[in-house]
């Protein structure tokens, strides 16, 4: 697994939400995060679910600055988390497990990408959900 994660994405601690990156390939990736108990987005024993939609979108910012690096050995651009939709949580994730996330884009326009995305531990299914994020770089010219 890639671990110098920070190389690749924006953000910097307490805010990185994903340990590292598994899988990247053209249009989707997969990443992994474990919660410890005094992690950011840690209550009561278990990760809000409002972070697993940030680990979403560090994955999408994983996808990105990799890919950046390949393409021009660059920093990767700032991008945000711009819409939230359907959205679903199945099970609370206790902290101290480990989680996959996978993101996979299924349309773009413009800056903007729209991506679908799952959080999973150990194959059993915790969440689900659409982001669309937006991206300058990616802005027409």
């Amino acid at each position: 697994m890639y671990k110098e994660i920070t190389r690749i994405i924006p953000h910097r601690y307490p805010m990185v939400m994903i340990d590292g990156y598994k899988r990247i390939d053209d249009d989707s990736a997969l990443s992994e995060k474990t919660f410890r108990a005094n992690d950011y987005g840690c209550d009561n024993g278990t990760v809000l679910d409002s972070i697993l939609i940030e680990c979403l979108a560090q994955t999408v910012a994983a996808h990105h600055g990799y890919k950046a690096l390949q393409e021009k050995n660059e920093k990767p651009s700032m991008g945000m988390l711009v819409s939230v939709d359907a959205f679903h949580f199945f099970h609370p994730v206790p902290e101290n497990t480990r989680i996959s996330i996978f993101i996979e884009k299924t349309d773009q326009i413009g800056p903007f990408k729209i991506m679908k995305g799952k959080i999973d531990i150990n194959g059993k299914l915790v969440a689900t959900g659409q982001i669309k994020i937006y991206n300058p770089e990616n802005e027409p010219g």
